[in-house]
C-alpha cells in the first residue's frame, strides 16, 4: 500500500488562481443529509454502499469562501462579482468520514469544481478556507477509533506483508515506528498469522500474513504493547 494517508481533493481556478478544496455538495431541498452525502460520493467516486462517519460539523457565522478569494482581486466583471457574492455567503459542512482503497478509485470533480485529484495530508495547508481544519478533525476522530475500529483488517488485502501492515499503521500515527520494534510486537499480540511468501518480482520474498479473525480484527491489542 503506497501513501496510505491521502484525501481527495477538487480544484477550481478562477482567472489563473488556483483553489484547492475537499469535494462537497449541496443538499436539495427533499433530500436527506445522508442521501446528498451518498449521492456526491457517488457521482465522484463511483462508490456506493459504504460505510461513513459523521465526525464534525463546520458552521462559524463569517464562514465563506469569500475571504480567500477577494484578496486575489480577480472579480472585475458583473459575472465574476455576482460569483463572488455567491461564495462570500456563509457556509455549513457536515463533514463524512471513509477509508477507501484509493489506488482503485477513477475520481470525477464535483459540481462547479475543474478536476479532482489525491492529495497526501501532509500537504493539506494548500487546502482554501479551513478544510486543512476539516482534514485534522478527521485525522484525529480516526486516531480515536483506531484502537476499537477494524481499521487496518478492513484496508488491508486478506494477505498482506509486515510493512504493509507497519505503513498503515504509521501513516494513521503519521510518525514513523522502529520496524524490528513493531514486528517483535506485532508478532506477540497473536492476531496474525503467517500464510505464505510473497516471491513475486522481488529479489528478497517477503512473508504474508493475515489476521486470524478477519475483517472485524481491531488494533487494540496493539496499543497496550505501546506502539
Amino acid at each position: 500500500m503506497k501513501n496510505p494517508s491521502t484525501v481527495i481533493v477538487n480544484r477550481i481556478s478562477i482567472e489563473k488562481s488556483d483553489f484547492v478544496v475537499l469535494p462537497g455538495g449541496y443538499v436539495n431541498q427533499n433530500e436527506d443529509v445522508e442521501a446528498a452525502m451518498e449521492r456526491i460520493v457517488s457521482e465522484s467516486t463511483g462508490l456506493e454502499k459504504i460505510l461513513f462517519k459523521q465526525f464534525a460539523v463546520f458552521g462559524g457565522a463569517n464562514r465563506s469562501f469569500g475571504n480567500n478569494l477577494v484578496h486575489h482581486k480577480v472579480f472585475k466583471t458583473a459575472s465574476e462579482k455576482a460569483m463572488l457574492k455567491w461564495l462570500s455567503k456563509r457556509f455549513v459542512s457536515i463533514c463524512y468520514l471513509a477509508l477507501v482503497d484509493y489506488s482503485k478509485i477513477k475520481l470525477k470533480p464535483t459540481q462547479f469544481m475543474d478536476t479532482a485529484a489525491w492529495l497526501p495530508i501532509n500537504q493539506v495547508k494548500k487546502l482554501a478556507m479551513d478544510h486543512a481544519d476539516i482534514v485534522k478533525s478527521a485525522h484525529d476522530s480516526l486516531l480515536k477509533e483506531m484502537p476499537y475500529a477494524p481499521i487496518a483488517s478492513n484496508l488491508l488485502p486478506a494477505r498482506f506483508t509486515l510493512p504493509e501492515l507497519q505503513a498503515l499503521v504509521e501513516s494513521i500515527l503519521n510518525r514513523t515506528i522502529d520496524r524490528p520494534n513493531f514486528r517483535r510486537k506485532i508478532l506477540s499480540t497473536g492476531m496474525i498469522a503467517k500464510v505464505g511468501v510473497d516471491s513475486s518480482n522481488k529479489r528478497r520474498p517477503a512473508d504474508l500474513y493475515s489476521f486470524k479473525h478477519g475483517r472485524n480484527t481491531s488494533l487494540i491489542d496493539e496499543y497496550k504493547f505501546g506502539f
